[in-house]
């Protein structure tokens, strides 16, 4: 039987929400299809002054790189949703 890759539960937490987005995705799913869903979820939109970004143990999680990268053999990730306001933005 060949070798399936797993489905990888996801759980984002936000500071300002009142609870956590969840959602299982397949292993091949990058960082920045996450954060757009989740941006989604929170009822975030993006406008111009603040960047969204993914966090997992302490450390940003480039928007290119997969959950399987992330989460190697777990079955699970918990990622926090951060934001920095955008120097010169108005």
């Amino acid at each position: 039987m060949p070798n399936k890759p797993h489905d990888i539960k996801v759980t984002v937490t936000f500071a300002t929400a009142e609870r956590p987005y969840h959602r299982e995705y397949a292993g091949s799913v990058t960082i920045g299809t996450v954060l757009g869903d989740s941006l989604t979820a929170f009822g975030v939109t993006a406008d111009g002054t603040t960047r969204y970004y993914l966090k997992h143990d302490g450390d940003e999680i480039p928007v290119d790189k997969t959950l399987g990268e992330i989460a190697g053999h777990a079955h699970a990730l918990h990622l926090k949703l951060r934001t920095e306001t955008i120097q010169g933005a108005s």
